[in-house]
């Protein structure tokens, strides 16, 4: 994974402790619409903080890290929740769960387009930030998130 382009709101030189007090409720949020259990979505932050405070002092956009490392975590999450899912016998356990059409609608979604959107959304990140975050031009989180925006719409309506 290529070191992400540093933004306006990070600052370089500061402390460890204040960039976890600012950004943990954000990535915490983030995990959440991800993986929709606060359980593992504080475990999905803290492992990816975890990673951010080892390579801290050499990254030039410690935040734009951090966001990448919650988004693969959610994606590990949500992988081996497929795995288990795949089991026969677990398969019967979950037929009496709720849905909610959007939420599962989203998760439905390609990777990058899914992470597009909850940077968007869950987030509100710029196109520049979620740019800067993926590690992909501007242009590209414009078409990604037109695309994934009309296939919710095909799917939740």
């Amino acid at each position: 994974m290529r070191d992400p382009i540093p933004t306006a709101d990070v600052t370089v030189n500061e402390p460890f402790e204040v960039l976890y007090q600012r950004e943990f409720r954000p990535m915490v949020r983030l995990a959440l619409a991800l993986v929709d259990e606060p359980g593992q979505a504080e475990e999905v932050v803290q492992e990816a903080f975890a990673a951010l405070y080892l390579k801290y002092r050499v990254l030039t956009n410690p935040v734009a890290y951090l966001r990448v490392c919650v988004l693969n975590g959610g994606r590990k999450v949500l992988r081996r929740r497929r795995l288990v899912r795949r089991q026969p016998a677990l398969a019967e356990e979950f037929g009496d769960l709720g849905f909610n059409h959007v939420v599962d609608a989203v998760r439905r979604l390609p990777s990058k387009q899914r992470n597009v959107v909850v940077l968007r959304y869950e987030l509100q990140l710029s196109d520049n930030e979620i740019a800067d975050t993926l590690g992909i031009p501007v242009g590209t989180v414009k078409s990604t998130l037109h695309r994934a925006l009309a296939r919710l719409r095909t799917e939740v309506s």
